[in-house]
């Protein structure tokens, strides 16, 4: 994955783990969302910091007919022509100045993941109970059998 493949990758992870965070994971214990979050950037630094240095031979993507990576530093390039397994290649050559560039890309990792979670909590509601905006396409009668659902619940927990 190249760097804006993981840009987009890190918002949608982002987004997933707040509904995760909302549905199943806060009746249980809040510290999960940013243990999830530490797991998926630290696998995904990890990986790109492993390709990009050559230590995992990316050259085996030659077999694909539409992949021509370079002999010399094919992770670098590999990295920085994303969605080149999709058959779009940039033909970006590494510089040696683009390092900067790169640390900056794969830093921003984390704010595109902060993004992403912030937009998913905004439609999937910030707490258990709250239902986010998707209510405004989400069937009424399920609405109604879910609030019904939830009073049950709540008056067996009530007692006199």
């Amino acid at each position: 994955m190249g760097y804006i493949e993981s840009l987009i990758i890190s918002f949608s992870i982002g987004w997933v783990n707040s509904y995760l965070y909302r549905k199943y994971l806060r009746r249980r214990n809040k510290d999960w969302i940013v243990f999830l979050a530490f797991f998926y950037l630290v696998s995904i630094w990890g990986i790109e910091i492993l390709i990009y240095n050559d230590f995992f031979n990316i050259k085996f993507l030659n077999g694909l007919p539409w992949i021509d990576l370079p002999s010399s530093e094919p992770g670098k390039y590999y990295l920085w022509n994303s969605f080149i397994l999709f058959g779009l290649d940039y033909n970006i050559i590494p510089q040696p100045g683009m390092e900067s560039i790169s640390v900056f890309l794969s830093i921003s990792y984390l704010f595109w993941y902060y993004f992403g979670s912030k937009i998913g909590k905004v439609l999937h509601g910030y707490k258990t109970y709250q239902g986010g905006l998707y209510l405004i396409i989400r069937p009424v009668k399920k609405y109604i059998k879910d609030r019904e659902k939830r009073f049950k619940e709540f008056s067996k927990n009530i007692k006199p």
